[in-house]
């Protein structure tokens, strides 16, 4: 699509010499600008992109979209200037008419935990459906949004290329994914769960994320299909907002995944596997079938569920979910199974943390039979709010009840955790060895010092404490 195009689409003027330029990519950042980039100079809370067009002009960038003057930049690079009233808004509203250009199924995942993984996994289970695009990575929000959409059509793609996109919408307070739903205005919405992510934002707790959360079946478009979890009790209410939007029985409808009765698509038969997964049997309106699920953790059953749901909408036969959903492979730090010459094995679950997701990460541990000794490094869990430090130690007494035999408390409010799992340790008598540091680097140190053959390590922390920096300090 030409910048000609692009332009018409915003309602904006295309400087002639510019017109017949198709940019191969899109980028708000200038140090990972591609020549033949067009850049979106993007003016945010600490940075100002219009203070970078040059550098990404410089760096090969067909063209900058602007919303002020950038008086530094030379006569030609001035002509290769592409203005709108704001920059943010321009790259949402350019995304959202792409979409509407385009008209095909949006399916949009939001959760507290899993959007990434339920993403990956409804790209395998849509594809016996057609072609399908997936953002990349975890572009959900304000900006990623838009450059997940234009990702449709760079390096020489087309959205005509694909038949569905698969999105994810995140948030970290209220009135975000109802944003994200204007700009990609979903045909059916997938909601994961609600848990205590971002929950200093949101001084109601739980039930203020969930009704941010309940934002996306709020954005469905008026024909769409809600897909809701029926085991989580938060998520399983928002029906109510499709039964308002109801009339004469025709509208938006709901689908429920999950273990519950009311599920329907369900997993029975489930058998753990540890490390190796979990095989159940998803069962389905239209029919039953065998899945071989190679993500660790039960907890990825439910992300498989709800891909299946999905794919059960679109018409994909159980068998078919089945074998797709049989070759799903963690992303990266999202429960990675790494097995070391010295005979340990380590799970790294670093890409984040919150108290639910930790206890599924002890629960995965316990499964692990054959371990000579399961250690849980657990990092800091971060943006909890004012009741971090009760959470933090509750985890670390249900830990201390627990089949972990070391437990590494890394940063901040770990400590806390440490400290409970160490005096429900003392009071029931257990065997469970506690230690603390405040850095993933002396984290790596003590993992490097302490581990056997036979040892099973499952590392879990919040994002910003980079747990996954302890695998350096391991022997290969």
């Amino acid at each position: 699509m030409t910048l000609a195009e692009l332009a018409a689409l915003l309602g904006v003027t295309c400087p002639p010499e510019l017109q017949a330029i198709t940019p191969i990519g899109f980028s708000i950042d200038s140090r990972t600008v591609r020549t033949g980039d067009l850049f979106f100079a993007i003016q945010g809370k600490r940075f100002d992109g219009h203070g970078f067009v040059g550098e990404a002009l410089t760096r090969g960038a067909c063209a900058a979209v602007v919303h002020h003057d950038v008086p530094e930049l030379s006569l030609t690079a001035a002509g290769r200037l592409l203005r709108v009233p704001d920059t943010l808004r321009a790259m949402q509203d350019l995304a959202h008419a792409l979409l509407k250009q385009w008209g095909r199924p949006i399916v949009g995942i939001t959760g507290s935990m899993g959007k990434t993984t339920a993403k990956n996994l409804t790209e395998l289970a849509l594809a016996p459906y057609g072609r399908v695009y997936a953002s990349v990575g975890n572009l959900n929000n304000e900006y990623g949004l838009p450059l997940a959409v234009f990702k449709m059509l760079s390096d020489g793609r087309r959205m005509d290329d694909y038949d569905v996109a698969v999105l994810e919408m995140g948030m970290n307070e209220k009135g975000e994914i109802a944003r994200l739903c204007e700009i990609a205005p979903p045909d059916v919405s997938v909601v994961l769960n609600v848990a205590p992510v971002h929950i200093e934002n949101f001084p109601d707790g739980l039930e203020g994320i969930a009704a941010a959360k309940a934002e996306i079946v709020q954005g469905l478009k008026p024909d769409g299909v809600a897909i809701l979890n029926a085991d989580d009790p938060r998520v399983m209410p928002m029906a109510a907002v499709v039964a308002a939007r109801r009339r004469d029985h025709r509208g938006a409808q709901v689908m429920y995944f999950g273990r519950h009765e009311a599920a329907h698509v369900t997993a029975l038969d489930i058998t753990p596997r540890g490390l190796y997964g979990s095989t159940f049997t998803l069962s389905t309106l239209k029919g039953t079938a065998q899945v071989a699920l190679p993500l660790v953790g039960e907890h990825h059953i439910g992300n498989a569920l709800a891909a299946a749901a999905v794919a059960v909408h679109f018409g994909v036969a159980p068998a078919a979910i089945a074998t797709q959903l049989n070759l799903a492979h963690p992303g990266a730090h999202r429960g990675v199974v790494r097995r070391y010459a010295g005979g340990f094995t380590v799970v790294d679950d670093t890409y984040n943390s919150n108290p639910v997701a930790l206890l599924e990460a002890v629960r995965l541990l316990e499964q692990v039979s054959d371990a000579r000794r399961r250690i849980l490094v657990a990092g800091e869990m971060l943006e909890l709010g004012q009741d971090a430090a009760a959470m933090h130690a509750a985890c670390g007494t249900t830990i201390a009840q627990s089949a972990v035999d070391l437990l590494l408390g890394v940063q901040g409010q770990a400590r806390e955790l440490v400290a409970a799992a160490q005096l429900a340790t003392r009071q029931h008598g257990g065997r469970l060895v506690t230690a603390f540091v405040e850095t993933a680097e002396e984290a790596g140190r003590w993992l490097a010092a302490q581990v056997r053959e036979g040892d099973v390590i499952l590392l879990k922390g919040s994002r910003g404490v980079r747990l996954e920096t302890c695998l350096e300090a391991l022997p290969a």
